[in-house]
């Protein structure tokens, strides 16, 4: 009998490390998410960012990288600055 509870108690140290492990990246993943939604822009702040109005907005919005959640267009500010930096003829 007190092999099978040894057994169990191995297992339990063995879960609880799993555990431990798991809550870890979560606070990891959880960090990352808000360091990724700090630099969120929508398209006002595109607009501010590029000095530019809607008639120029709708004319790049297609080229952007973008993402559309709940019918509301974002973009994240590494990505536009990359695309700016990539294509800059376009901006001048």
């Amino acid at each position: 009998m007190e092999k099978f509870f040894e057994e169990v108690r191995s297992e339990l140290r063995a879960l609880v490390q799993a555990v431990q492990v798991i809550a870890k990246e979560a606070r990891q993943v959880s960090q990352n998410l808000i360091n990724t939604t700090s630099e969120l822009l929508d398209n006002t702040d595109i607009k501010e960012l590029l000095h530019i109005r809607d008639t120029k907005l709708g004319q790049i919005k297609p080229q952007l990288p973008g993402y559309n959640l709940d019918g509301k267009d974002y973009y994240f500010k590494n990505e536009i600055i990359a695309y700016i930096k990539a294509n800059p003829k376009k901006y001048k």
